[in-house]
């Protein structure tokens, strides 16, 4: 089937979700979902709510999440081996540890470079308001956001994609030259089109195969264009769907529908007391009918002018509607409240500051768990586990893996509150230490092997040694610099003394 009589059936399914989206939105950050999207254009121009309670909390619950699920210079996974694959690579664990920190400060260090942070705050924000998002991770590029209101997705109901197929506008004079030479038999090609009047749609789709693998490739007038075919195994997959809240449908559900009600009832209120209180702003002065004082001096009457009158001839227009507004106003004040407290914003758990403690996110991420409902597990497991695997393989493409990580391929990648244990790794390491010593005393050090105990405790307190500890070659070496030297010295020695020797007569 042409790719988008194959996109429009998708998008079906997708209109009560989008629906939901922008009713979200209307009351959070307009601009996300503007409900215009087939003639959407850099001027359009969206309704601006009443309040900003909402738009404040999406943007402090969105880098509330990404500061504790990817925090700043820190790596937020942990990687390990296969206890089967150490054992045949025959080399020690701490050896193997330090490699593995190497690796994941390498891989965090090219998440920044491509700008990834930035992108994922984008794509939270559109979680948390429409429930779903599409992150693109190619193999060189920077990471790109993909809108609901760009894809349509096929999912069964174990979670498992089957299809997606993504709609992007693209100008003719931004296409590759192969790519135009194919497009310009098409007979749908027009002036406008090659004189970038009007823009091209471009169809990626994303098809799940019997075998298990995922094909891909690109349509444009219907033509499926040659050199955009791709196959990826389904962990390889550069299409990171992530849902906010997935209950397995096509699409995620987002925060902010389960509270929807408090934001339409906090907006109606905050709405009808702004504008009761404009219009007890309003001044209107009442005169008598038969009063003496002329309404036109009243009018023009400056500050301190006096006036000849009565001053029972003129009064205020007052509507008296106090109590009624104290009323809205208290309802008011516990909507707030109760949103402040969905939205985390009344949180003081982590401070600001660019480094913070795994404490601190752990706590932070525990306040997510319990507050909503799971969603730091969720994303965990949706988001930062194939965000790790996507770009271990382009480090892997890129040949920065480490020499004792080269020919592993059974690595294993830990993510979630597990992956903030190695403050407890240490702790355990330490009670072992102290607790050996006071059993064997001096004994001790004859069982332990020493530069083993050093890598460990340095990982377990995220510590690189590579530059800082001296390898068993260096020791050795210099173990061998001293012998040298004392057997020289040995040598040397009879032949000074004799020298020194008193000659007898």
């Amino acid at each position: 089937m042409e790719a988008k009589k194959r996109y429009d059936k998708l998008i079906k399914a997708r209109s009560n979700y989008l629906k939901r989206a922008e009713e979200a939105a209307s009351l959070t950050i307009p601009q996300l979902y503007t409900g215009n999207y087939d003639n959407e254009n850099d001027g359009q121009s969206y309704p601006n709510p009443y309040q900003s309670l909402g738009a404040r909390g999406v943007n402090n619950l969105a880098n509330k999440i990404i500061l504790t699920l990817f925090p700043p210079a820190t790596a937020f996974f942990k990687m390990g081996m296969n206890p089967i694959t150490l054992k045949e690579m025959r080399k020690g664990e701490g050896e193997i540890s330090q490699a593995l920190q190497i690796l994941e400060k390498s891989i965090v260090s090219e998440m920044e470079i491509s700008q990834l942070r930035a992108s994922l705050v984008d794509m939270l924000k559109q979680c948390i308001v429409g429930g779903s998002a599409l992150l693109h991770i190619p193999r060189v590029d920077n990471p790109k956001v993909i809108s609901m209101t760009n894809f349509g997705i096929k999912r069964s109901k174990s979670k498992l994609i089957l299809e997606i197929i993504i709609k992007e506008c693209l100008y003719y004079s931004e296409l590759d030259k192969e790519t135009k030479d194919q497009i310009s038999k098409s007979n749908e090609i027009t002036e406008d089109i090659i004189h970038d009047k009007k823009e091209l749609d471009v169809y990626t789709v994303i098809k799940r195969q019997d075998d298990g693998m995922y094909k891909e490739h690109q349509d444009i007038l219907g033509m499926e264009i040659k050199g955009t075919y791709g196959l990826h195994q389904a962990k390889e997959l550069p299409y990171v769907f992530v849902p906010f809240v997935d209950r397995g449908e096509h699409y995620g559900r987002s925060y902010v529908e389960d509270f929807i009600g408090d934001l339409n009832s906090y907006e109606g209120l905050r709405k009808s007391v702004l504008e009761a209180a404009a219009e007890s702003a309003r001044i209107i002065y009442l005169i008598k009918p038969n009063a003496t004082l002329n309404i036109k001096k009243l009018q023009s009457a400056n500050s301190g002018d006096v006036l000849m009158g009565n001053i029972d001839d003129v009064g205020t227009l007052q509507a008296d509607k106090r109590m009624d507004l104290q009323i809205a106003q208290q309802e008011m004040e516990i909507l707030r409240m109760d949103l402040s407290t969905m939205f985390l914003l009344d949180s003081s758990v982590r401070r600001n500051a660019e480094r913070v403690t795994a404490e601190e996110i752990r706590r932070v991420s525990q306040e997510l768990e319990v507050s909503l409902g799971g969603i730091y597990s969720t994303l965990a497991n949706v988001l930062q586990t194939p965000l790790v695997k996507l770009y271990l393989i382009r480090l892997k493409e890129k040949g920065l893996i480490n020499d004792a990580l080269k020919d592993s391929i059974d690595l294993e990648v830990t993510t979630g509150s597990a992956a903030l244990g190695r403050g407890t790794e240490f702790n355990a390491i330490s009670t072992f230490i102290q607790t050996m010593q006071a059993t064997l005393g001096q004994e001790f050090s004859s069982y332990i092997k020493m530069p083993e105990m050093i890598a460990r405790v340095a990982n377990s307190l995220d510590i690189g040694t590579s530059e800082l500890v001296k390898t068993q070659e260096e020791i050795q070496a210099e173990q061998q610099a001293a012998q040298q030297a004392q057997l020289e010295q040995q040598a040397v020695a009879p032949m000074i003394n004799g020298a020194n020797k008193p000659q007898q007569g």
